[in-house]
Order: C-alpha cells, then sequence, then structure tokens
C-alpha cells in the first residue's frame, strides 16, 4: 500500500495523509529548521493524551498506533506551529522523514536575521522545558556568542554554575557553591577520567576540551534515576555534535592579541558531515585547533605559623598554549526503527611554559647591613593532556517501548613533554642565589618567630592598594639582581605521571510504554577504571669544586622577557630589579653540559627509593555497577510525576607503599559500598507557558583518589605523618529542588527557585596524635569523615528580548541570573564554618543587540568568594577571592554562508586573588592575565 500526502496550513510544509493497512504502527521522523535539528520539540495527536517530544538529534517516534486517522501537531517555543494528517491503513512503519518548521516572524526582511540568531535559544529552552528534571540547557551557536574557548568557560553563564581558572582560562566547574568533585562532569553522558598535574580529585579540568565540539550543554540541577548521581552538586553533560541531516561544511579562521604577552592568538576550526541519498549512512568529522600565545604576572605572599610574610615570591609566566580536538561520528540507519552509531573524540591541550620566580627571602634579613637572599627559579616545562574516547552503541524502537545501549572505553593522561630530555621530563627548575641583596629595614619586623614583613593589617608597611608601599621593600639602593652575584644552588626535576583510563563503560537503557500515561524504564551500567599516579621530585647540587654563577653561562643568559611590563595593571616598577636570566634554550644546555657535576641530594629529594613521596606514588582499580527503575506517570495535561531507584555499588582497590622498619612495603586495602539513591520528580504544567517543578533526590559523592592512598611519608624534621585513608566513606545529600519557570513566546524565559541540601559524611582534612614505628607524638595529617553539613540558596534569571518596546529599542535584549547561597558545617574539631567553595553570590548580566545579521553581547560574570581550606580560626584561613570578568563579542551575517566576527576577552583585567581570611588585607596569590581580543570569519556551506 502506499500514503497520500496532503497539504495543512503553511505551503513549504507537506502535510502528510498515509493509507496503511495494521493492527499497531509507529510514526517516525525527524524535526528541522535549516539542517538544524530541533531537539525538545512537543508531537501531539490532537484528540488524544499521546504527546512525545524529540530527543537531542530531533528525532521522534509515536507507537502503538491503531490504522486510522491522525492529526499531529508539532509545537516549538518561538515556531509557527505545523500540522499533519495521517491516515493510517496498513501495517507498515511510517517514516516522515524531515519535518521542517520555520520561525515567527514579525516582518519578512527579518526572517533570516532573526532565525539565525534566535534558533540556538529556542533550541535550548525548548528541550530545558520539556525536561522533566531541573535543568539549564546551551545550544552550539548560542555558545559562540562569547569569547568562551573550552567547555568549562560554555557553562560559567549559567545561573549556579561558577569556574576555576589557570593562567587566566577556564578548568574546573562548581555547581551551587560546592567543590569541583561534588560535581558530576559527563561527555555524552559517561563521566570522564580524571588527570591533572597537582589535583588528585574525580574532578575534570574541562581547559583541553574546546567549545568546538559541542553541540549541547545540559546543566542539571537534579538527577533522575537514569544519569549518573555521582555528583552533590548536580552535573554538566556535554553533548559532542553528530551528523547532520544534509551536507554541510563549516570554517572558522581566526587571530588576535594577547596584550600582556604582546603576542598572537590563532584558531582554525573545521567540521564536513552529511548523509548518502538514501539518508541511512552519516557522517561527521569537527576539528578544532587553537593556539594562544599567555602571559601571567602573579607574586604569592608565603606565611608559616604567624602573621608575617617570610618570603615574596614574584613570578612571571609566559607560554604558548595549544588545543586541539577531533570528533567523528558515523550513523548507520537499519531501519525507521533501529540506529547504530560510531563515536571517537580526541582532545589535547599542550603548555610551553617558561617561568621567572624571584623568591626575596625576608626570613634570611641581616640586621647588620639590611640585606637579605633572593633567590631566582628558572623554570622550563611543557605540561600536556591527552584524552581519547571511543564509543559504539545503538536506538531501537520496538512497538511500545525503547532500547538504546552504548560501550565505550575512555583514556586520560597527563605528562610533562621531554624537557630537558626524555629521560628526566619534568617541571625543570634551576636555582640561583644572591645574598646581600639590600632590603628596606622599615619593612622588616621581628615579633618572636625571626624577621619577617608584616601586612598592613598586621601592623606592617605591605599594603595591597598602594604599590609604592607594597613593593617599597627594594627602595634600599642595593636591591639589584646581579647575574655575577647569582651562584648556583640546585637544579630540580619535578615529576607528575597520571593515567587514567575507563577501560569499559557499558550502558543498556529500556523504556516501555505501558500507556499514554504511564512510562516505564529500567537499566545498568558497568564501569571498570584504573587509575596510576607516579611522582617523585629530585634535586641536584653541584659536586665538583665551586658552584658555578649565573655570568659563566655568558651566551645563554638573557635579560628576563617582560620585565619592565611586570604588574603594571598595579603601576609596580619592582620589575626593573630583575637582572638577567637564562635562556629557555639556556637551561636545557645547563643540564647538557653539566651532569658531570652534579649529584641527587637525596635528603631533600622525594622518591620511592627514598622512601618518600608514598602518598603520591599509587594505584587505584575500581569497578561500577548501576542498576536503577523509574515510573513515569502522567496523571492529567498538567501534572506529571517521576519517581524512581538508582543502585550504585563501588569495589574499589587502592596499592600504594608504606615505610616498615626502614623498608619500602606494598600496602593494598579494598573497599565496598553500596549507595542507595531514591529520587522523585514533580512538574506542573500550569498552563503551555508556565512550570512549576520539585525534586527530592539523594545523591553522592566518592572520595577523591587523593584521599584514598593507603600510604603516607613521615617526615623527621616536623616529627609528622601526611597520608590518605583508604576506609573513607562516600559523601552523601538529600537535595530538595522547587523552581518556577515562564516561557515567553519570543524566545525567553523568567525563572526563580529555592534548594536545599542536607550533606553526610563530607571529608575533611583530620590531625591526630599517634604512634609510627615506635616513636611516640607524632603528628598524624590524614582526611576523614566528618559531620553533618548544609547548604540552602535561591536561584533568580531572566532571558528576555525587548521586541515589546517601540523602534530601535526592540533590537535589544538582556540575560540576567543570580545565585545567593549560605551553608554550615562542622569541623572535627567543632569549629563551625561554611562550606569549602560556597559563595554568597553568583550573577550574570548580559545586553545584547541583535538585528538584520549583527549581533552584539556584552556579558559580566560575578563570583564572590569563598574558603578553600580552612584553618583552625579565620586569620589562618585560605580564601579564593571574588572575582569579576567583562567579555564581549560581535559578528555580522554577510549572507547565509559567510559571518564575520570579532570578541574580546577579560576586558576588566580584574586580578585574581587567593587570601587569608575573609578579606583581601592578607593576600597569598595576586595574578593577573592581560585583556586579549580575537577576529575571525566563520564559513557554512
Amino acid at each position: 500500500m502506499g500514503a497520500i500526502i496532503k497539504k495543512s496550513l503553511f505551503p513549504l510544509f507537506a502535510c502528510c495523509t498515509i493509507f496503511v493497512s495494521a493492527q499497531k504502527q509507529i510514526v517516525t521522523g525527524t524535526v528541522s529548521d535549516n539542517n538544524q535539528p530541533l531537539p525538545g520539540a512537543t508531537v501531539k495527536i490532537n484528540g488524544s493524551s499521546k504527546i512525545v517530544i524529540t530527543d537531542v538529534d530531533g528525532k521522534f517516534s509515536v507507537s502503538d498506533l491503531k490504522p486510522g486517522h491522525y492529526d499531529l501537531q508539532f509545537t516549538y517555543i518561538g515556531y509557527e506551529a505545523q500540522n499533519i494528517t495521517v491516515d493510517l491503513i496498513s501495517d507498515q512503519s511510517l517514516d516522515l522523514g524531515i519535518i521542517s518548521m520555520f520561525q515567527k516572524q514579525k516582518n519578512i526582511d527579518e526572517v533570516v536575521v532573526i532565525g539565525s540568531l534566535k534558533n540556538s535559544e529556542a533550541r535550548a529552552l525548548n528541550m530545558q522545558k520539556n525536561a522533566i528534571n531541573i535543568s539549564n540547557v546551551i545550544a552550539s551557536d548560542g555558545i559562540g556568542k562569547l569569547p568562551d574557548r573550552n567547555a568549562a568557560e560554555t557553562v560559567q553563564r549559567v545561573q549556579g554554575v561558577s569556574i576555576e581558572r589557570d593562567q587566566g582560562e577556564g578548568r574546573f566547574v562548581s555547581l551551587r557553591g560546592l567543590p569541583p568533585f561534588w560535581a558530576s562532569t559527563t561527555i555524552n553522558g559517561n563521566r570522564l577520567p580524571t588527570a591533572e598535574e597537582e589535583t588528585t580529585s574525580r574532578a575534570t579540568a574541562f581547559d583541553f576540551f574546546p567549545t568546538e565540539l559541542i553541540s549541547y550543554v545540559h546543566v542539571n540541577k537534579s538527577f533522575t534515576p537514569d544519569m549518573e548521581a555521582d555528583g552533590i552538586g548536580g552535573g554538566v553533560n556535554f553533548i559532542t555534535k553528530t551528523p547532520p541531516m544534509k551536507t554541510e561544511f563549516r570554517g572558522t579562521l581566526g587571530t588576535g592579541y594577547n596584550a600582556k604577552s604582546d603576542k598572537g592568538v590563532y584558531n582554525l576550526g573545521l567540521l564536513y558531515g552529511g548523509r548518502t541519498k538514501d539518508k541511512k549512512f552519516g557522517y561527521l568529522v569537527n576539528f578544532s585547533h587553537f593556539i594562544r600565545n599567555w602571559s601571567t604576572d602573579n607574586f604569592e605572599a608565603r606565611r608559616s605559623g604567624d602573621e608575617g610574610v617570610f618570603r615574596m615570591e614574584l613570578r612571571d609566566y609566559n607560554g604558548v598554549r595549544k588545543t586541539t580536538g577531533a570528533n567523528a561520528a558515523l550513523e548507520y540507519v537499519l531501519s525507521p526503527k533501529s540506529t547504530l552509531y560510531l563515536k571517537g573524540m580526541y582532545g589535547t591541550l599542550s603548555d610551553d611554559e617558561t617561568h621567572y620566580k624571584h623568591r626575596v627571602r625576608f626570613d634570611k634579613f641581616s640586621a647588620a647591613n639590611n640585606t637579605a637572599r633572593v633567590e631566582l627559579q628558572n623554570i622550563h616545562n611543557l605540561l600536556i593532556t591527552e584524552l581519547t574516547s571511543v564509543s559504539l552503541g545503538g536506538v531501537h524502537q520496538l512497538n511500545k517501548s525503547k532500547i538504546d545501549w552504548d560501550i565505550s572505553h575512555y583514556n586520560n593522561l597527563f605528562k610533562y613533554g621531554n624537557i630537558p630530555d626524555k629521560q628526566n621530563n619534568s617541571y625543570y627548575v634551576i636555582k640561583y642565589t644572591q645574598s646581600g641583596v639590600g632590603i628596606n629595614p622599615d619593612y622588616i619586623s621581628d615579633k618572636g618567630n625571626g624577621p619577617r614583613a608584616y601586612w598592613k593589617a598586621d601592623g606592617g608597611k605591605l599594603d595591597l592598594k598602594d604599590p609604592d608601599a607594597l613593593f617599597g621593600f627594594y627602595s634600599n639602593p642595593n636591591f639589584k639582581m646581579d647575574a655575577s652575584q647569582m651562584r648556583f644552588t640546585d637544579l630540580e626535576f619535578y615529576k607528575v605521571y597520571v593515567q587514567e583510563k575507563d577501560k569499559i563503560v557499558a550502558g543498556f537503557n529500556h523504556e516501555i510504554n505501558v500507556s499514554d500515561q504511564l512510562t516505564l524504564k529500567y537499566g545498568l551500567k558497568y564501569r571498570d577504571k584504573e587509575r596510576n599516579a607516579r611522582f617523585s621530585d629530585i634535586f641536584y647540587n653541584w659536586s665538583n669544586g665551586t658552584a658555578p654563577l649565573l655570568s659563566d653561562f655568558g651566551q645563554h643568559i638573557t635579560t628576563q622577557p617582560g620585565a619592565t611590563k611586570y604588574l603594571s595593571e598595579m603601576n609596580a616598577n619592582i620589575g626593573n630589579t630583575f637582572g638577567s636570566v637564562l635562556s629557555t634554550g639556556g637551561m636545557d644546555q645547563f643540564w647538557f653540559q653539566n651532569q658531570g657535576n652534579l649529584a641527587i641530594n637525596k635528603t631533600d629529594s622525594e622518591a620511592l627509593e627514598y622512601n618518600k613521596a608514598l602518598g603520591r606514588n599509587f594505584d587505584v582499580f575500581e569497578k561500577h555497577a548501576d542498576a536503577y527503575g523509574m515510573v513515569t506517570y502522567k496523571i492529567n495535561d498538567k501534572i506529571t510525576i517521576l519517581g524512581g531507584l538508582r543502585l550504585s555499588n563501588t569495589h574499589t582497590k587502592v596499592k600504594g607503599y608504606n615505610v616498615v622498619d626502614d623498608v619500602l612495603t606494598p600496602v593494598e586495602n579494598v573497599k565496598n559500598y553500596l549507595a542507595v539513591l531514591p529520587m522523585l520528580h514533580l512538574k506542573y504544567m500550569i498552563n503551555d507557558k508556565t512550570n512549576l517543578r520539585f525534586a527530592a533526590t539523594r545523591t553522592f559523592s566518592r572520595p577523591n583518589f587523593g584521599d584514598l592512598t593507603p600510604g603516607g611519608t613521615y617526615i623527621e624534621a616536623d616529627n609528622e605523618f601526611k597520608g590518605g585513608n583508604p576506609n573513607l566513606n562516600p559523601t552523601y545529600s538529600i537535595n530538595l529542588d522547587l523552581m518556577g519557570e515562564y516561557y515567553f513566546s519570543n524566545v525567553g524565559i523568567l525563572s526563580g527557585g529555592v534548594f536545599y541540601k542536607s550533606i553526610t559524611d563530607p571529608i575533611f582534612q583530620d590531625s591526630f596524635i599517634g604512634n609510627y614505628n615506635g616513636i611516640n607524638g607524632v603528628q598524624f595529617s590524614a582526611p576523614n569523615n566528618g559531620k553533618a553539613a548544609w547548604l540552602g540558596g535561591i536561584e533568580l534569571g531572566i532571558n528576555r528580548r525587548f521586541d515589546f518596546l517601540p523602534g530601535f529599542l526592540q533590537y535589544f535584549g538582556t540575560q540576567l541570573n543570580a545565585t545567593f547561597m549560605t551553608s554550615e558545617m562542622e569541623k572535627p574539631s567543632g569549629r563551625m564554618v561554611k562550606l569549602p567553595y560556597q559563595a554568597k553570590e553568583l550573577y550574570n548580566i548580559q545586553l545584547f543587540f541583535e538585528k538584520k545579521g549583527f549581533n552584539a553581547r556584552l556579558a559580566y560574570n560575578h563570583k564572590g568568594k569563598f574558603a578553600v581550606e580552612y584553618a583552625e580560626e579565620d586569620l589562618y584561613d585560605s580564601y579564593y577571592g571574588k572575582y569579576s570578568n567583562l567579555d564581549f563579542g560581535t559578528s555580522y551575517q554577510i549572507n547565509k554562508n559567510i559571518t564575520v566576527f570579532a570578541d574580546v576577552n577579560n576586558i576588566l583585567n580584574k586580578p585574581l586573588i587567593y587570601h587569608f581570611g575573609k578579606d583581601e588585607q592578607r593576600p597569598e596569590q595576586v595574578e593577573y592575565y592581560g585583556v586579549r581580543g580575537n577576529i575571525g570569519l566563520k564559513l557554512n556551506f
């Protein structure tokens, strides 16, 4: 038999009447806008309660249909409703193919303009509107409107989300003021393995993952049972791009400038994809390459047990970062009911860093001649992070149910490049020392702890707000770093190697449509993980006579690059005191030419062969086995309830080392636990534009890898043992969320809600006195489960175009959101504090203008200060200071194929500040990154 297609409503839209004979049938199709799928579209059969929502690829399937006449209605925020009439009279399934929808328009000359700019937000808001859980969604072309270059930076605009930065670029993601390792960060629904230089947590550093590979970002504030629930704060799921519905080529070429490094920025992006004529085979290749010269000016004040600064470090960083990302996706449609896919992904970040560090030692001050010691560290290293993954899966539509499955492999690696050579690849440091450097004695006091410099808040002269007072200690005319006085002290190889593999991740889901009102879903997931961490810190001293001077290295010394501009934002002139340094090539040559004159200092070195660094050399073998079941029941057209349970079993085996009777001894520990996670969601559609959502869920977070190490290190000089605790329990949270949403018809949203989390077994660094290898009174420092904690907050947001205003003003719009939070936890000592990483406020302000192919957007992002670590009194707590950022992005669509763009990042150039205590009067670290700009061309065919 066949099908008769009838026209309805829109002349460019095909409306279909199909004659087939059947008992039960399935109607499938793909809802699209100009080759872009429309996920979250509503497909409704008029006159019945049957409603389906298109998936992330715009696909839908209406099942369990008897022969007869049906009117299908397609609706989407910001789009004209479309209708299809279908007469089913056969037992063959019907594929409607691509169903095109068209945006609402005021007048014909704005069709192209508005369509190109509003569709990303329309897709995102439709997905958010139709989700059962509390979430926020960002679409790929929405990401491109601002200069966000990696996956972490894409989500900083979402309410309740903040990021931590490294050298000015986004790295770790935090949700609702909780630590990054309490958030689940996933790609295509699978949590990624982690590998990072210093971090031993489960938080993924996303600076290696370019935005060009992303199709959608889902920020889940509440989990449903079919999601991995290892994330107390919530989860961020990055969805990579999939094959388009017709042949498509996109290219991006850009260049820019970093004002602080005074060098260029370059980026290239390519995408090619399409389908065969029969539409059965789809393919996509997506590539991104981003090179940027960067520079960071930093100073750090070191304290030890008192209020005074015993060392001031003046750090000057320069480097070249390269991010390369590739995504390949293949799809084969076996039938309208069944699709197979194969995905591969590669992402790498390499950072070639040259770093000069001047350490002014106030604790080595001599009152006899008003001098101190200055240590110069010449540092060169190449940091490399590399992720590879491959996934094979399928989606199969049965008559009244759907099965999807996925088998994946992930490998994440951190290592140093071959500097100075392949055998000694490391964070490579050559140190020189100059004694007798003049110091202004007015800066030095001895309050019983030896000579120190003090902040103004403590009665000293150091003052962050006054550069002359802050760096006035160099006002002594003898304060000058001199290559002929700088003598070699030591050479250091700081080595880190981390590899984490998810050898296999296998998932299976089965969704059963029992009726138009009732849906059942269950599934299984399994992960086999292995993580290996190796660390050593090796020092070499001069072993052949008197150590050389810096000036002895002749042709390999140079003037410090950028010294005269060091901390120019603060109007500081201390860079003028910097003398000669080793060039990058000179650092490598030092090792090649002097190996025979160097000997390992075993006392200062840390490595397994010296019975040290035990806590950083360990292996983790972990198996996760999850099962879930859930029920979605549509009580009526307005109320939907979802309830279910997820069970997550974790088997962890950790191998490390301890020293027993001065012998390095392997140790091993095994721990098993079952997380029982009930979840309940209620969605009330007050009307077609208004949702009220409630969620009550239980989630958890596994202990960080570094906390699980069974080994530890005894430090004889301090009579202290630092180690891990492989018997830690996971941290659990009961989460309550209430959110209201109103969706504007012109693509916008007004939202507000409250949330509360009751947290048990949070993990803290604990201290106690014990016995170690027969030694009494040893101070042990190790992580332990603490007492309960709680977090509460409120979220508010609005995204609104001003098209209700007259004239020129109608092309403006704004996006505003804010989150306000408070929390409380009790340390093992009994001290009551806020949760670490919990800022009181997060907010974003965007003002945009869109008209006739022109788009301009100004975005302000603010994050309040929060504590990173707590001591036993506020004065010694370490805080990440408040941070504000302003970015600008603009583009002009010349025609349907060509767009030019320009953006400016970090316009305010505010410093990142870590400080001791609740205010900035005692800074611990201050960094400036400079303003960065970019201009380029985008092609779309």
